[in-house]
C-alpha cells in the first residue's frame, strides 16, 4: 500500500482507492478509472496540465 498525491504513480497499482472528505469515492483500476471519468480523471489530467 502507499499513499500518494501524483496520480501518475498509481499506473503501477492493483487496485486504486479515491478517497473524498475521508470517504471511498471511487475504487477501481487506473484504467476503469481513466474510463470512468470521474473525479480520479479529472485531477489526474489537471496534474498532467501543470507539468
Amino acid at each position: 500500500m502507499f499513499i500518494t498525491h501524483r496520480l501518475a504513480n498509481t499506473r503501477l497499482a492493483d487496485r486504486i482507492i479515491v478517497l473524498d472528505r475521508g470517504r471511498v469515492s471511487e475504487m477501481a483500476t487506473y484504467d476503469e478509472l481513466i474510463d470512468q471519468a470521474g473525479d480520479f480523471f479529472e485531477v489526474l489530467k489537471l496534474q498532467e496540465d501543470r507539468d
